[in-house]
């Protein structure tokens, strides 16, 4: 029977062992939580504070779009296309002006003569050779 005891004895010292180190670790992990309970309170002001500012800076935006377009007399996303396309057509003839000056350096003659030629073709080819003043052509109906 003592020996039956002291075995049980034993177990019982183990177990409270087992118990203490459980104890540890939960006080550990309550210490963490609360650590954490912190944190996402302070992330939470912060995430309040933020939306603030956003907000501020959202109103300043629109206001600032509101007196521009009062100024400009139109949205600032018309005026906004307005400029890209003038940008683009910009760009377009740059390019088309780099082309021309290019293909007159290359064949300098040949322009000169072309050109002279689609003009003398046009005028010889007018349907209108012998244009008359229009006070005589309403004169005529009468």
């Amino acid at each position: 029977m003592e020996a039956e005891n002291s075995s049980l004895l034993k177990k019982v010292e183990a177990d409270q062992a087992e118990i203490d180190i459980m104890k540890v670790k939960i006080a550990e992990l309550e210490e963490e939580k609360a650590r954490r309970d912190e944190q996402n309170k302070y992330f939470k002001l912060k995430n309040k504070e933020l939306e603030a500012a956003n907000a501020q800076k959202d109103q300043k935006m629109y206001m600032m779009n509101k007196v521009l377009e009062s100024l400009i007399g139109m949205s600032v996303e018309q005026k906004f296309k307005e400029i890209q396309v003038e940008e683009v057509r910009a760009i377009r003839q740059a390019v088309i002006d780099a082309e021309m000056k290019n293909n007159g350096k290359r064949v300098e003659g040949t322009s000169d003569v072309a050109e002279r030629a689609i003009v003398l073709s046009s005028v010889t080819e007018s349907p209108i050779q012998n244009p008359c003043p229009i006070s005589t052509v309403s004169g005529r109906g009468r």
